[in-house]
């Protein structure tokens, strides 16, 4: 095989790959049903049932070592959000739909309890929690009001989740290593 039919071959792989890798991706686990039952919390947007685990679709909670700075005192806003979801998820039994995968290969649902309440949406509203997905109107509005309201984190300064995962630390926050 010659340069060029390498060349052509391996361009119209990539173009395969890149017109099929987004319905993929878009897609849950086909063996991932629907769960329910009573998951443990594994951090403030991660539940586990048995042995799978889902993260919530379209909230992104703080992480639960997470620190954030409330009227001038730095507080540990990951653990109260943690918190908040164990007490959204401890009384009735939750089940999951299960939405999209994401970039970790973990399967993404919307979670309710017995009472039809979303637990995602119920994070974003208290302020420990914020809005992921464009699809999820009802998510950027509760996000919205939880702001102008100043609950949870919002009453203070914090990192958004994803920067925190990937560093990014409040000036109050920064560790220097000698």
């Amino acid at each position: 095989m010659g340069r060029s039919t390498v060349r052509a071959a391996m361009a119209l792989i990539a173009t395969v790959s890149l017109i099929a890798l987004p319905g993929v991706c878009a897609q849950a686990d086909s063996h991932f049903g629907p769960l329910s039952g009573k998951p443990r919390a594994v951090d403030g947007d991660t539940l586990e049932f048995g042995f799978k685990r889902v993260d919530l679709y379209g909230a992104d909670s703080l992480e639960r070592f997470q620190k954030c700075v409330i009227g001038g005192q730095s507080t540990a806003c990951g653990a109260d959000a943690w918190e908040a979801i164990v007490n959204l998820i401890t009384k009735t039994p939750i089940q999951c739909e299960m939405k999209a995968i994401n970039r970790y290969k973990r399967n993404m649902a919307i979670c309710r309890n017995a009472n039809g309440v979303d637990i995602g949406l119920q994070l974003i509203s208290m302020g420990w929690a914020v809005a992921r997905d464009d699809n999820m109107p009802a998510y950027t509005a509760a996000q919205q009001a939880a702001k102008a309201a100043r609950k949870g984190a919002w009453a203070g300064k914090f990192i958004d989740p994803l920067k925190w995962r990937r560093g990014e630390r409040l000036p109050e926050h920064a560790i220097s290593i000698y």
